[in-house]
């Protein structure tokens, strides 16, 4: 007796636990890269609202004082508002990653997490492309209001530098969810063909 139709059948039941214990596997590695992502943005936004706070108080309260001379006075100007608007921007709209608690079933913790990774990647997404477009929409526009005040050379050199500057945070900036929901996931499918010759057992998988 032909044992075909026994190992299409342990092939089967097979793939078939596959798919069903992987919804509800361990998730606490999603879990501890999640807390560990949610860290690291906070830290992020701290550094640069500390790093851009300071920078415009400092280069705001230098302008007003009046000791440098008229292209410096209208750099500070230009690149304290700047920095003031990056500023305003990490203390108002921070990138914020949010852990859901553990509820107890696997299942449902599992997929709590993967909300909450997809909802990360999202909020990593349009701050990414956020930091990336207004950093060059002000950046620009500092540069053509120091061109029109003061020369065409003050303009380039604030908008090198605040550019650089703005490069600097977008890509400090933790985007490990986004990643994360950008690789494949497979999902597996089983059929069984049976033909007067033959019996086939046929694996599919799709992403």
């Amino acid at each position: 007796m032909s044992r075909a139709p026994l190992w299409i059948m342990l092939g089967v039941l097979a793939v078939v636990r596959v798919a069903a214990a992987d919804p509800c596997k361990d998730s606490s590695a999603l879990r501890a890269d999640l807390e560990q992502e949610s860290r690291r943005a906070d830290h992020w936004e701290l550094a640069w609202r500390i790093v851009y706070t300071v920078s415009a108080v400092g280069e705001l309260g230098i302008a007003a004082s009046g000791v440098t001379d008229h292209d410096n006075t209208h750099s500070l100007w230009v690149g304290g508002v700047k920095s003031s608007i990056a500023a305003l921007g990490h203390w108002f709209t921070p990138l914020r990653i949010k852990v859901p608690r553990a509820i107890g079933d696997a299942c449902a913790d599992r997929a709590a997490l993967r909300a909450a990774a997809e909802r990360a990647a999202d909020a990593e997404r349009d701050a990414f492309w956020t930091s990336h477009v207004g950093g060059l929409v002000l950046n620009i526009g500092g540069m053509l209001v120091l061109a029109e005040t003061t020369s065409w050379n003050n303009g380039l050199v604030s908008f090198a530098t605040g550019y650089a500057v703005g490069l600097l945070t977008t890509y400090t900036m933790p985007r490990a969810s986004w990643h994360r929901v950008r690789e494949p996931s497979w999902t597996w499918a089983a059929n069984v063909v049976i033909t007067p010759e033959r019996y086939a057992l046929v694996v599919g998988g799709s992403f």
